[in-house]
C-alpha cells in the first residue's frame, strides 16, 4: 500500500492544468461491434436460421423438438482466491489503465441534453417527505449530487450495466476483457459456481454503443450473498473480477487501480458511476463526485487484509458494483480504489485495499 502522502490523487481544482481535454483520434482500424448476443442452450444449436425483415429486425430461428421445456446455459466457472494461489504471481498494489484515443477524453461527463431528460421517480425534498409522510428507499444525502449522462468519451466508456438472473448492478472495465463488480451482485450457485452475467458498457435506454459480452470466469475473495445484509468482512471484500468472452476493453479502454491509502481520507478525490433504480429505472448511467471518503474499517480473509470504506457519495440500489475512482498527475486514465458495496441511513460503503488490485492482477495474468 502506498505510504508516501505526496503520491496522492489529484484534487478537482488541479484537473484542468494536469489532465486537460483530449479530442478523439480517428482509428486506423475497424472495430468489431457486437450489437446483440444471444446465448443458446445446446438444445437449440443444431438447426439455426436467420430471418431478416424490411423493417430492420433480424430473427434467429431454431427447429427443435424441445418445446414447452426450460433450457438453461451452463454455470460459470468461479475461482476463489487464497494466499497460496496469489503466491504464484507477483503481487501488485496497482494496475495500469488504457486510454482509448479513438473516444477522446473528458475530466467530467457532459451533462445530459434536455431532450433526453426524464423525471426523477422519488421525492428528495426533506420537508415534502415529512409533510406527505413518505418513505424514500434511498441513501441520497441532500442535496442530490448525482446526474444522468450519455457521454461516451473515455473514461465514462469503461463503465456499464451488469445484468444477472438475480437482477442488475454496475461495473467497470479494468482490463482488455476484464470487468469488476460487487460480489453481492453475482448470482452465486452451488459448488463454487455462478449464474450468467452480462456486461453492457455505457448502456443508455436501448442504446448499447459498445455492444455487450458475457462472463466466462469469475475471480473472488468471497462469495457475498447480500440478501440479508453484509457484515464488515463481506463489505470489505465485496468485489470480483469477471473475465468476458470478448475483448471489450479494446473498444472502451479501461481504468487502472490502486490500493486505497488511509492518508487520502478527507480529500475530495473520488468520483463514482453507477446505474441506480430511481434515475432512468437502472437503464441510464449517473455520475456523482468528486467527494471524500470519511472513515474505514479493516477486515481479514484468506490471509489478506481489505478495507470497508465509508463515504457519503449518493448511492441507492443498482449502483452496487460501480467504481469509486480518482485521477493521478501525468496519467491519462483514472484508477479504481473501491467498488460500491452497501448503504445505511447515515453512510454508504465500498470495498477496497491491497486485495483489490491484487485480484485484478491475478485475473489478468491467468486470463490475459
Amino acid at each position: 500500500m502506498p505510504k508516501n502522502i505526496d503520491d496522492r490523487p489529484l484534487l478537482v481544482k488541479e484537473w484542468a492544468k494536469s489532465i486537460g481535454i483530449k479530442k478523439a483520434v480517428r482509428s486506423n482500424k475497424r472495430f468489431e461491434l457486437q450489437l446483440q448476443q444471444i446465448a443458446l442452450p445446446k438444445e437449440y444449436r443444431d438447426s439455426l436460421a436467420m430471418k431478416k425483415s424490411k423493417s430492420g429486425t433480424i430473427s434467429l430461428l431454431s427447429k427443435t423438438f424441445q418445446i414447452g421445456k426450460h433450457s438453461f446455459l451452463p454455470a460459470i466457472k468461479s475461482v476463489k482466491l487464497t494466499n497460496n494461489l496469489l503466491k504464484k504471481f507477483e503481487t501488485k498494489n496497482e494496475t495500469l489503465g488504457l486510454y482509448a484515443r479513438h473516444l477522446g477524453l473528458n475530466q467530467f461527463p457532459k451533462k445530459l441534453s434536455k431532450d433526453l431528460a426524464v423525471k426523477q421517480r422519488f421525492y428528495l425534498n426533506e420537508k415534502e417527505i415529512l409533510k406527505k409522510e413518505l418513505v424514500v428507499p434511498t441513501t441520497v444525502f441532500n442535496p442530490e449530487d448525482r446526474f444522468v449522462f450519455s457521454d461516451t468519451s473515455f473514461p465514462w466508456s469503461t463503465c456499464g450495466r451488469v445484468d444477472t438472473a438475480a437482477g442488475s448492478g454496475s461495473g467497470v472495465m479494468i482490463g482488455p476483457r476484464h470487468f469488476m463488480t460487487a460480489s453481492h451482485v453475482v448470482n452465486w450457485g452451488p459448488n463454487n459456481s455462478a449464474g450468467w452475467i452480462k456486461f453492457t458498457p455505457l448502456k443508455f435506454d436501448t442504446s448499447e454503443p459498445f455492444g455487450s459480452a458475457f462472463a466466462s470466469v469469475i475471480y473472488s475473495w468471497n462469495q457475498a450473498n447480500g440478501s440479508d445484509g453484509l457484515n464488515r468482512t463481506e463489505g470489505a471484500f465485496d468485489y470480483v473480477v469477471c473475465v468476458l468472452d470478448r475483448r471489450l476493453g479494446e473498444l472502451t479502454g479501461w481504468m487502472g487501480s490502486r490500493a486505497y491509502d488511509p492518508a487520502w481520507q478527507g480529500g475530495n478525490y473520488w468520483g463514482h458511476i453507477g446505474y441506480p433504480g430511481d434515475l432512468g429505472s437502472g437503464n441510464r448511467p449517473i455520475f456523482v463526485g468528486y467527494q471524500s471518503f470519511n472513515d474505514r474499517n479493516s477486515a481479514s480473509l484468506n490471509g489478506r487484509n481489505s478495507l470497508e470504506i465509508r463515504h457519503k457519495l449518493d448511492v441507492i440500489p443498482g449502483q452496487s458494483g460501480g467504481p469509486h475512482f480518482g485521477w493521478w498527475s501525468g496519467e491519462p486514465w483514472p484508477r479504481v480504489v473501491g467498488i460500491q458495496s452497501g448503504q445505511t441511513a447515515t453512510f454508504n460503503t465500498c470495498g477496497g485495499g491491497d486485495p483489490l488490485p491484487e485480484i485484478i492482477n491475478y485475473a489478468r495474468n491467468v486470463n490475459p
